[in-house]
């Protein structure tokens, strides 16, 4: 017996509305994460609004999203921006990752098969023609692959949510970094944490992931915080400066 579902009037066009978000939400996205929106960009929702052809409630469901994942920031009546992490913040995320990703490893190396090792593979080989095209948004997209795969294969949903979250804010910490963080050496470093679990190297393989880690975070480079106070701009011109001294013209004697 086939049950059909009622329909309450006005669903579809919520579903529309939503799908709408979504997709406003994902092309925000993927404009960050290309670098064509940079950091403290302005999101003007009445803007987005007419480029989208969408009222502001749904630029406002889409603004919401990227900001509850940390890519744009919305004050109560200003315009939205897209962020501006620091290195406090990366490190934070760094941080959390050394602990998710060794856990992450340990399960994988005692379950990883020949067909997953190559998959691994193959997304490190396709990062490197990323990264012969120059192409930002697919190096992030391949990498983040790369690391949610390998907790797919260690069998821990959590984690995966886990690190799904916390490679959501990594991204956006690479696509508004001022450098370029992907290099050869990182993609060799991810064929060794493949080749360590390969051998069944769990701890090995936590060492090479730590290096791989690190050596994209030592390369992070943001921009300065805004300054909009006066005072705070011209703090150290105002230190170093002196009053100024004024000397008397000398006298004409009178003759």
């Amino acid at each position: 017996m086939v049950m059909t579902e009622t329909v309450e009037p006005g669903a579809k066009a919520d579903t529309g509305e939503k799908s709408s978000s979504h997709f406003i939400y994902e092309s925000i996205y993927a404009a960050i994460l290309d670098k064509r929106l940079a950091p403290a960009a302005r999101l003007n929702k009445e803007t987005l609004g007419k480029i989208f052809q969408v009222g502001s409630g749904t630029v406002q469901r889409a603004l919401a999203q990227l900001a509850r994942e940390g890519a744009v920031v919305m004050e109560p009546k200003q315009v939205a921006m897209v962020a501006r992490p620091d290195r406090q913040q990366a490190r934070q995320v760094l941080e959390a990752r050394l602990l998710v990703e060794s856990e992450v490893l340990r399960l994988a190396a005692a379950r990883i098969t020949r067909d997953e090792l190559a998959e691994l593979r193959d997304i490190v080989d396709s990062q490197r023609a990323c990264l012969a095209d120059s192409d930002s948004a697919g190096l992030i997209n391949r990498d983040c692959r790369f690391h949610l795969r390998l907790a797919e294969i260690a069998g821990n949903g959590l984690l995966v949510d886990f690190l799904r979250d916390l490679l959501t804010r990594a991204s956006l910490n690479i696509a508004l970094s001022r450098s370029w963080v992907h290099s050869k050496e990182t993609c060799r470093q991810q064929l060794d944490v493949i080749d360590a679990l390969e051998a069944g190297d769990a701890s090995h393989a936590a060492e090479s992931m730590a290096a791989h880690l690190n050596e994209m975070f030592d390369r992070l480079h943001f921009a300065p915080p805004l300054t909009t106070d006066l005072r705070t701009a011209f703090q150290d011109k105002l230190r170093r400066a002196t009053p100024p001294s004024y000397v008397s013209a000398p006298r004409l004697r009178s003759c």
